[in-house]
């Protein structure tokens, strides 16, 4: 199967990527209707993700990572393993291959597409609960957006970059964001509020305050948890992730104050490479 990913072109884009991947998603009878999805949005997009995933699994709802490569893609805390590996990316090739006697004018996958399709594959058939797709760059027409988000997160960006995360906004999807510069939020506040999403805005409806050398997570002007600052993680990503965390949970997973305390407690220092 890696053997596969790899002898896929790496290609530009050519306009029919996402098409190329939901058909090859259709022919799998759509893995991603499987798991909640969350796109989480922006630079600070790997941090919000780990503070996201930690709590989810300390609810018991497994969680998988879509990075950029199958090497940072993760499987409820865990790299694919082999088996996985192999019967994701055996559904993937299957596709791969339909693709190209059934849809010829939508072109040739590209080994971002594959890998893509095998992930998220991989996702299904690991019973995952939530599936979080990182987009870093927020480039509309990567392929991570293949999968329609449930919920849509967005991290510290300024309004280019905001208008770009709005642009993947649906009219029945909430959206969280990190804490914004005053403009930008002002700017995502008023699309939000036309649209009629539901919104959890940083700093106008999460936040996290020190209060004597601790930290409070407060939703709405009322606190929810009391937690122990987290070496690495800033307090925007640790709130952006545990509102996420929120949201998602009022789509089906039961949530409780303790779970998030437990969840947070496992985040370590991500470690520095020599």
């Amino acid at each position: 199967m890696r053997a596969y990913i790899e002898a896929l072109p790496d290609l530009p884009s050519d306009g029919k990527a996402l098409e190329r991947v939901r058909f090859c998603l259709a022919t799998l009878q759509g893995p991603d209707v499987r798991y909640l999805v969350a796109a989480v949005l922006g630079p600070d997009a790997p941090a919000i993700a780990r503070v996201t995933a930690a709590v989810l699994r300390a609810a018991g709802a497994a969680t998988g990572i879509l990075g950029r490569s199958l090497e940072d893609t993760t499987v409820d805390g865990a790299p694919i393993d082999d088996a996985l590996l192999a019967q994701a990316g055996t559904l993937a090739a299957a596709a791969g291959y339909q693709l190209a006697d059934a849809g010829r004018d939508l072109g040739e996958l590209t080994r971002r597409e594959g890998s893509v399709i095998l992930a998220l594959t991989a996702f299904a058939e690991a019973s995952q609960r939530v599936a979080l797709l990182l987009d870093a760059e927020i480039a509309p027409s990567d392929v991570a957006h293949a999968a329609h988000p449930d919920l849509v997160v967005i991290g510290t960006v300024d309004r280019d970059a905001a208008d770009r995360a709005l642009g993947l906004l649906s009219e029945d999807r909430p959206v969280v964001t990190a804490a914004l510069a005053s403009e930008v939020r002002a700017h995502v506040e008023g699309r939000v509020t036309a649209m009629g999403i539901p919104a959890l805005l940083g700093d106008r409806d999460h936040r996290i305050d020190e209060r004597e050398g601790r930290l409070v997570f407060t939703v709405r002007d009322e606190p929810y948890v009391t937690l122990d600052p987290v070496q690495g993680v800033d307090r925007s990503a640790l709130s952006t992730g545990i509102a996420a965390a929120l949201a998602l949970g009022v789509m089906g997973i039961r949530m409780r104050e303790e779970w998030v305390t437990q969840g947070i407690a496992t985040l370590r220092p991500e470690p520095v490479a020599p």
